[in-house]
């Protein structure tokens, strides 16, 4: 009887996680996770689908009952016992410190561009200023460094660093032979006492967001809020990606800075992920903003807003530079781990012939 009982309860917790997705709500993706989708029996041509069982057993491993809740179980128990994290995209590191993946390389010292990559990204830059200038922009450049290139503290010793030279070593000095207008946060942030990025994600804090707002503007020399001065609160209210990433039903937050602000959005954005985003400040010292980023502006765009009477922010890809007029200032922002997508997508200049040459 004891056996069956065993048994018995075997087969339920089995039988739990498939037949709940017939009566809990759909899974949700937690932060960059992506899910599979459910399958069709058909492809879009109308003809079958022959990959639908592999693609129905992918659905059904990204979707069954209490999902998240047995990863987050899993991941606390192999975080606590073998200080390793069981998502691919998330390093455990040391004292609650999370490292994102895909900074592995970069942090290594190992080059995924060659010597002459590097070097059509930087003609690439300097052909965005090029055009920029020649239509009476400002224009400056700028690299979000990774986390574990400023705290690499934290990292797990099994990741050593090679002598080498990675990405952002190989394009740096290139930034200065081209004659790009720089601003180099590697070195600015890498100065301050504080620590200006969340332990839980992949990202700066607000606080190192604000000081790259001041240290931008200053490059650039416009007027501008000194943010590093400005008054702020701190609440305990942010969910770190890489946390979401490794807990999905975890319940922690992490200390944010929160700073008041005087600008308005055009239309609300639905999240601060969106692709196009515009504000409006009618009393800010400067014209017009153009901010070509990526997941670094959903906390440096609001100090930027602060200071433009409009403002663009878009994370298209390619850059659409044809609408850059007299008198803009344009920044490209890029975050290190990302350098190869100024590759993959070279910049739109639109129909227009550019005006100005790069040697």
């Amino acid at each position: 009887m004891k056996y069956k009982l065993f048994i018995a309860a075997f087969l339920l917790l089995c039988i739990i996680p498939s037949a709940g997705m017939l009566f809990l709500p759909p899974t949700q993706a937690a932060a960059n996770e992506r899910l599979s989708p459910a399958p069709t029996l058909k492809n879009e041509d109308d003809t079958w689908n022959t990959a639908v069982l592999d693609q129905m057993t992918d659905y059904i491993a990204d979707h069954f009952a209490l999902r998240q809740e047995m990863v987050t179980a899993n991941a606390a128990l192999q975080t606590g016992l073998l200080a390793t994290s069981p998502a691919e995209d998330v390093i455990d590191g040391t004292d609650g410190w999370l490292y994102y993946a895909e900074t592995l390389d970069d942090y290594q010292n190992h080059a995924t561009l060659t010597e002459d990559e590097a070097r059509q990204i930087a003609q690439t830059v300097a052909e965005m200023q090029a055009f920029c200038e020649a239509r009476g922009a400002r224009f400056v450049f700028t690299i979000a460094p990774n986390k574990n290139s400023l705290y690499p503290a934290h990292m797990p010793a099994r990741y050593l660093q090679s002598d080498g030279a990675g990405n952002y070593e190989l394009l740096e000095p290139l930034l200065a032979e081209y004659g790009i207008h720089y601003a180099d946060l590697f070195t600015f942030l890498a100065a301050q006492d504080e620590v200006l990025y969340l332990r839980t994600d992949s990202h700066w804090t607000n606080r190192g967001a604000a000081l790259a707002h001041d240290f931008l503007m200053d490059t650039l020399g416009l007027p501008h809020t000194v943010f590093a001065d400005a008054a702020y609160t701190t609440e305990n209210t942010h969910r770190g990606d890489l946390y979401e990433m490794l807990y999905p039903k975890g319940t922690a937050r992490e200390a944010q800075q929160i700073y008041e602000t005087t600008f308005s959005y055009v239309r609300e954005p639905r999240t601060a992920e969106d692709i196009l985003i515009q504000t409006t400040n009618p009393a800010a010292p400067n014209g017009r903003l153009l901010l070509y980023r990526d997941s670094f502006g959903n906390a440096l765009h609001p100090f930027l807003a602060e200071d433009f009477r409009e403002a663009t922010i878009t994370r298209q890809m390619p850059y659409p530079f044809d609408g850059v007029q007299a008198g803009d200032t344009v920044i490209v922002e890029i975050v290190e781990r990302n350098l190869e997508n100024l590759l993959k997508y070279p910049p739109d200049f639109g129909n227009q012939t550019q005006a100005a040459s790069v040697e």
